[in-house]
């Protein structure tokens, strides 16, 4: 309708940061950087990019693809292997990645040619390439992934300096050992060839990722230089309202600037929840400390059933766990709480089951230990303010006249 402004949000919740809202990160951008270079030079590098979900490695990933193609001219692909439980499927998605996602026409002409053979169809410019299902045929490309890369690397060699792959969204494959042993053996077949090859492979995923690899395979633990990404500070957070709101003419008071940066925890994730839900409070491209607040309440909500609901209250069926996740939610916000201190506030029932409910809240992510034997907190504010605000729901209704 005239008249009415159309608004856009500058905020990915659930999507990896696009590149020009990538902020903060430098020192292991820096660290990144070095890598591209060394793989330029004819170095082979390995880099596994982990930390705790929400934390920003896929969009940090995917920054430093952007940097190797645009400043570096490499060819890169990001490969999101979630689903993929087997070697084959592993070989499938990176090569039809590749395929897809290479901009250079000649050069996609070039892998075309390579690749022909597993090419089963194809729509205009490589945009819809469709690679074989055949498992034989993909097994081939296993056994043969060395010389894969060096037929790529010789056939793009007069323009681009190296290859780039991504290997994102690991919760399937490193749970097969075949995959620790097969990252081990390209290694080992890499550095014993005696014949360099302009690779680098980054490996995206949390630490229990990793754990996997190295239970499979201890070796492997040497095989990467791990990049371990922390909260952001925060004076990295600040930047990121800061620069984001900024971006779209609208001012930011420092309490409702300092609201989002407290909640938001460091956790892009969580950054990034917060700064859309706040966003749409905002009528006057002016955001106080109340549209703060709001927002923040709503990204509660938001934040308990998109990361909460499923994996908590439908995981936590039994009402004596319902009660115990109620009653520690309506601690103080930010506090910590002692299993003791808990247990004497418990009914005879609910502290029979009380030790079995801190494994397995802890085992979803909602809670951590303190530095202090039998200390638990919440992994973030926004957890624990979801929480209260279903204590205190589920408080009114059992107060309600009109209770069935």
């Amino acid at each position: 309708m005239a008249g009415i402004r159309t608004k856009e949000s500058p905020f990915t919740p659930g999507k990896p940061v696009p590149i020009e809202y990538f902020v903060a990160r430098g020192k292991e951008i820096e660290r990144l950087e070095r890598a591209i270079r060394q793989t330029a030079s004819g170095r082979n590098e390995n880099v596994f990019i982990t930390g705790e979900r929400g934390i920003g490695k896929s969009s940090l990933a995917s920054f430093v693809r952007y940097l190797g193609e645009k400043e570096f001219s490499f060819v890169g692909a990001h490969c999101f292997l979630g689903g993929v439980a087997d070697l084959e499927g592993m070989m499938r998605v990176i090569f039809q990645r590749l395929l897809q996602e290479v901009t250079d026409r000649s050069v996609f002409e070039k892998l075309k040619g390579i690749f022909d053979r597993y090419i089963k169809g194809l729509t205009l410019f490589g945009v819809g390439v469709e690679f074989t299902k055949d498992r034989s045929e993909l097994r081939t490309l296993v056994e043969n992934f060395l010389p894969a890369l060096r037929r790529i690397q010789e056939s793009i060699k007069d323009q681009k300096s190296g290859l780039l792959l991504v290997l994102d969204d690991l919760n399937g494959i490193t749970g097969v050992r075949e995959f620790a042993l097969f990252l081990k053996s390209f290694v080992d077949e890499l550095a014993t060839s005696g014949d360099s090859l302009r690779l680098l492979l980054m490996l995206v995923g949390i630490p229990e990722r990793r754990d996997d690899l190295t239970r499979h395979q201890p070796s492997v633990a040497r095989i990467f230089d791990v990049v371990h990404l922390r909260p952001m500070a925060e004076s990295e957070s600040t930047e990121f309202f800061g620069r984001t709101f900024g971006g779209q003419n609208i001012k930011v008071s420092p309490d409702a600037l300092s609201l989002m940066v407290e909640f938001s925890g460091g956790l892009p994730m969580l950054m990034h929840e917060v700064g859309d839900a706040v966003f749409w409070q905002d009528t006057d491209n002016s955001i106080d400390g109340g549209d703060a607040a709001r927002g923040i309440f709503d990204t509660a909500e938001n934040v308990g059933k998109k990361y909460l609901d499923p994996r908590v209250y439908r995981a936590l069926r039994g009402q004596s766990y319902r009660s115990i996740l109620r009653r520690i939610g309506k601690l103080p916000l930010g506090s910590s709480f002692h299993r003791q201190d808990v247990l004497g506030m418990l009914p005879d029932k609910e502290r029979k089951t009380f030790d079995n409910f801190l494994r397995r809240i802890k085992g979803m992510g909602v809670i951590a230990e303190g530095e202090v034997r039998g200390e638990y907190r919440f992994v973030n504010d926004l957890f624990h303010l979801y929480i209260q605000l279903e204590a205190h729901r589920a408080e009114k209704e059992s107060r309600s006249p009109n209770k069935a």
